[in-house]
């Protein structure tokens, strides 16, 4: 009955009475999952899925965001998607290693756009695609599914999916035939770590389940006759990966407990293993006030799959390179977080041969780094955080969402209509058709 119950869920999305701190919970991961894009599309990304994007459009249905162009929903999806994980922006869900938000919203904008749903209904298919993709994904397996078959991009799909068809109004049976295609749709391995440029993960986490989403749900809506349990049973999806799935983890407390609640939002755009250990260096630094001349040495440990992480030759994932430029410009910054030159600064240089990056034996693979700074004058101090800063655990507020959020679009959408689009989404709900979204999304 997993399929069935997923189904019924989905059908039902447009009923759903959600819980005040649900609500805002979802504004926040909209705000944050709409900057991301919008940064997105001007990284290294962006061209590629442009260029696609205008050569294969087809219809006009759609908003391709930081662009002037307007596209097939499909096609706007998967270059939404695409942008919303060019970077290290995004946000991202523990248990299920997946990113939500580079999936599930450009899928629901998409469709959005395609039937002039309301902001409000856009907000509940939202948290729909949230509560299912992120489900499957755990179901399925997670972590152990990532390093035993694909990836769980997987799971980005099946949220897409699910905020499609929400927004399409499929009935129950629609609904199933949605998740029947989507099973199909789905793909993803783990073959994208092995781009040195670390930017074909944009289209594996964003825009192939946004695009694959959105098309099983328009496939969904066709008619067409499909299998009626894709997920359970034998052949089915979790039959194929029985090694790690744990079936019943697909409609566990499905409708009591809301996936978007359980979602980090980063505060540092940067790789996640990274962020505990930004937050660690930005409170010694508060309370201590020492230079990068005082440093004696830095020694940070971390699981072992972490490790392999940080030590990136891109700027935002090195975390040897960003401890560094924390300590030496007082911060970071979007901006100097993507400057490559930097990696080459002799003084940048000097402070990162004094960091030591260790595994830490025995750690559970989703521990936080322990760093600790000693100073020449003997001093040294030591962080073991055990949350951080914009996980479930610690979240931001609404103040440093749309702080973060500002910074990500104002270089590109510039001030007065960042501040326009900041206001729109968090008013969302009133808004009769989504399309009203448009002018403040696009360059003119």
């Amino acid at each position: 009955m997993i399929t069935a119950t997923l189904a019924e869920y989905i059908a039902a999305s447009e009923t759903h009475v959600l819980p005040e701190s649900v609500r805002e919970a979802a504004i926040d991961h909209i705000i944050d999952t709409f900057a991301a894009i919008i940064s997105g599309s001007t990284l290294e990304a962006g061209p590629g899925a442009i260029a696609f994007v205008r050569e294969l459009s087809g219809k006009e249905q759609a908003t391709v965001i930081g662009t002037d162009i307007i596209a097939s929903a499909e096609s706007a999806a998967l270059a939404n998607g695409m942008f919303g994980h060019a970077d290290e922006s995004d946000d991202s869900h523990g248990s299920s290693v997946t990113h939500p938000g580079c999936s599930v919203i450009p899928a629901a904008l998409a469709i959005g756009e395609v039937q002039g749903s309301s902001g409000a209904a856009f907000l509940r298919a939202v948290v729909t695609g949230y509560d299912v993709g992120t489900r499957v994904a755990a179901a399925i397996g997670g972590g152990d599914f990532m390093i035993k078959y694909h990836h769980c991009s997987f799971g980005g799909i099946f949220g897409a999916a699910a905020a499609s068809a929400a927004l399409l109004g499929l009935d129950a049976t629609g609904c199933a035939r949605t998740l029947s295609f989507a099973v199909h749709l789905a793909s993803g391995s783990t073959c994208w770590v092995r781009d040195p440029a670390h930017i074909e993960k944009g289209f594996v986490f964003g825009g192939l389940p946004a695009h694959n989403g959105v098309k099983a749900g328009l496939l969904g809506r066709t008619g067409i006759p499909t299998s009626t349990e894709p997920l359970e049973g034998v052949p089915g999806l979790f039959a194929g990966y029985a090694e790690t799935s744990k079936p019943e983890l697909a409609i566990e407390a499905l409708g009591e407990r809301f996936e978007v609640m359980r979602t980090a939002i980063k505060k540092w755009c940067v790789g996640s293993p990274c962020q505990a250990a930004l937050d660690s260096i930005e409170e010694l630094l508060r309370l201590h006030r020492f230079s990068a001349d005082d440093v004696a040495d830095i020694h940070v440990t971390l699981p072992e799959r972490r490790v392999l992480i940080v030590n990136s030759k891109v700027p935002n994932l090195n975390l040897s390179h960003l401890l560094a430029l924390f300590i030496i410009d007082g911060g970071i910054t979007f901006a100097s977080v993507h400057e490559l030159e930097r990696m080459g600064d002799p003084r940048v240089l000097s402070l990162r041969r004094r960091v030591r990056i260790a595994v830490r034996p025995g750690a559970h693979r989703r521990e936080h780094a322990v760093i600790t700074v000693t100073l020449r004058d003997g001093r040294f101090f030591t962080k073991n955080p055990q949350t951080v800063r914009g996980q479930p655990e610690d979240p931001m507020s609404r103040e440093e969402v749309l702080k973060k959020a500002e910074g990500l679009i104002a270089p590109v959408l510039g001030q007065v209509k960042t501040e326009a689009l900041l206001q729109a989404l968090q008013d969302i709900e009133t808004l009769p058709d989504i399309r009203a979204l448009r002018p403040l999304l696009q360059l003119q």
